[in-house]
């Protein structure tokens, strides 16, 4: 036969639910900002021609067909007259970043990232105050005494009865609604 919790086991078992739940909210707090340093990593990071053997290779490649057709240029800049400090020229560069090289992408993506990095702690938060409630809701339940207790416990509702589905019709009328006032 197990022996039924006390009121003093229960205190002391809702307490420590307690602190976990503040733990874990602390380390979804820690894990959003580690998450946003890491983008903010790969956001920064600049790939260099030469870290690649095959990036070395077409980069060498793409300046030597660069050089001969430069050559090509000048030598028909030379033949139609123009002065050689006014003759066009070709040249080759790396770029070391994609999207990122712009300014405006580069806060576009930021902007994105921390939307979804909120987000995701948002529902970390959420589900470690659920676990946190549902915890501590069952070392409680051990202590009701009537069923009566129990069924208006069982009778609160759940967001999803408080918060029904917005559907494109319901949003239509409100618009109406809106523009009616």
């Amino acid at each position: 036969m197990t022996e039924a919790m006390t009121r003093a086991d229960r205190e002391t078992l809702i307490k420590i639910a307690r602190q976990r739940e503040r733990v874990a909210k602390s380390a979804a707090k820690e894990r959003a900002a580690i998450l946003a340093a890491d983008f903010e990593k790969q956001l920064d990071r600049r790939y260099s021609y030469d870290e690649n053997e095959i990036w070395e290779r077409a980069t060498l490649v793409a300046t030597k067909a660069v050089e001969l057709a430069q050559k090509e240029v000048a030598y028909e800049c030379e033949r139609l007259g123009i002065p050689r400090q006014f003759a066009p020229m070709l040249s080759m560069g790396w770029h070391a970043r994609g999207r990122n090289e712009s300014k405006a992408e580069r806060a576009e993506m930021r902007r994105v990232a921390m939307k979804q990095i909120e987000a995701v702690e948002k529902s970390a938060r959420t589900a470690i105050e659920r676990q946190s409630v549902e915890t501590q809701e069952k070392i409680m339940v051990g202590g009701l005494t009537t069923d009566q207790a129990r069924l208006f416990l069982e009778s609160m509702p759940t967001p999803e009865a408080l918060m029904p589905v917005l559907t494109l019709d319901r949003v239509e009328m409100l618009l109406i609604e809106e523009k009616n006032a």
